[in-house]
């Protein structure tokens, strides 16, 4: 069965048109030759419905045109509609599990200041082309690791690397949230390290002091 393509449709339109042009323009140039009235007028007629022909071939062309660069203007539209939803999906399930592990090391203020930089953080990474080709639970590591949050991934080889593009990048664009603000909890205070065993408290030599 022979089957029509667009580029084979177009292609015959083109040609249609140009082979019209060429009979109207030898038509014309007969008419324009005829000694006899009688055979001018019969060769305007052929010339008047030659014209028409071409005329409605251009138009067909340009319209068709026109609807296949509206198909694929809608095309486009409907793949970037459909990797919005996607987007929209992602961040929200891996907002939900941030969160759960920003209300479980702050509270208050805190916990709102890190949602906010969370929010930041994620409307960034959600640019990259292969954010959704990523694995969930590596993105929630590696956004808890960027706000000194427990990586969910920890021992695990999760997370994000010091020395990791997407973190120098963030690192220079946000502030980092301190690991023990001055109303911290005191499980975030740094220990105070012991004393040397066998040392005297008094002796001035090889204690520690405060």
């Amino acid at each position: 069965m022979f089957m029509v393509t667009e580029v084979d449709l177009q292609a015959g339109l083109s040609r249609l048109f140009h082979l019209g042009m060429e009979l109207a323009e030898r038509i014309q140039q007969d008419a324009m030759e005829a000694e006899e009235p009688a055979d001018r007028a019969k060769l305007a007629t052929a010339f008047h419905r030659i014209s028409r022909s071409v005329r409605q071939t251009a138009a067909l062309k340009l319209r068709l045109e026109r609807e296949a660069k509206r198909a694929v203007r809608e095309d486009q539209a409907a793949v970037r509609a459909d990797r919005e939803r996607q987007v929209d999906l992602r961040k929200t399930k891996v907002k939900a599990q941030v969160e759960q592990l920003i209300w479980t090391e702050h509270e208050g203020e805190e916990a709102d200041r890190c949602e906010s930089i969370l929010d930041d953080l994620l409307d960034a990474d959600a640019l990259q082309d292969d954010f959704l080709d990523q694995d969930l639970d590596t993105q929630v590591a590696r956004l808890a690791i960027d706000l000194n949050l427990p990586s969910p991934l920890a021992g695990e080889g999760g997370g994000r690397s010091p020395t990791d593009e997407g973190s120098m990048n963030l690192s220079a664009r946000i502030a980092p949230i301190p690991c023990h603000p001055p109303d911290a909890p005191a499980h975030c205070a740094r220990p105070h390290p012991p004393p040397n065993e066998g040392s005297g408290a008094s002796s001035g030599t090889g204690g520690w002091t405060d």
